[in-house]
């Protein structure tokens, strides 16, 4: 079968959906799909929160708990912006950077935000190490 088209049917709609959702706050920096795709993943590799989780020692675990301000302030430190954070049942559930229209980095949390964020998200958190593949339909890249 051609990965190409299994790519068309499945993902397109997901991928315009996406666009339209969350690209319209980027225009008119990005015009259409394939730039805000583009600079999505141009801001991933960039800003990777992963990467520098797990150089400052912050590895995805089911039964490690991290300190909360060990990890923003990693974050802090590589991006030079605060984060926001969203905990469900003691576990980290997103970490969020926030951007300009031009993207660069901007603080997510207002000093209105600061209670919200932190009172989600215990003092000591874990990182879940999740399997990706078997819970959403994602290609491989290989």
């Amino acid at each position: 079968m051609d990965v190409s088209f299994v790519c068309k049917i499945l993902y397109l709609p997901f991928f315009s959906f996406l666009a339209e959702k969350h690209g319209t706050c980027s225009s008119p920096v990005v015009h259409d799909e394939y730039s805000y795709f583009s600079t999505t993943l141009n801001v991933y590799f960039k800003y990777n929160v992963t990467k520098v989780l797990n150089e400052a020692g912050y590895v995805p675990s089911n039964s490690e708990k991290y300190p909360l301000g060990g990890i923003v302030s990693a974050i802090e430190n590589a991006f030079h912006t605060t984060p926001q954070l969203v905990c469900s049942k003691g576990a980290l559930e997103e970490l969020r950077l926030c951007f300009y229209k031009d993207f660069k980095p901007r603080d997510c949390v207002t000093q209105n935000d600061m209670y919200s964020s932190k009172s989600s998200c215990p003092k000591y958190l874990s990182l879940p190490a999740y399997d990706f593949l078997g819970k959403f339909p994602m290609l491989s890249l290989e």
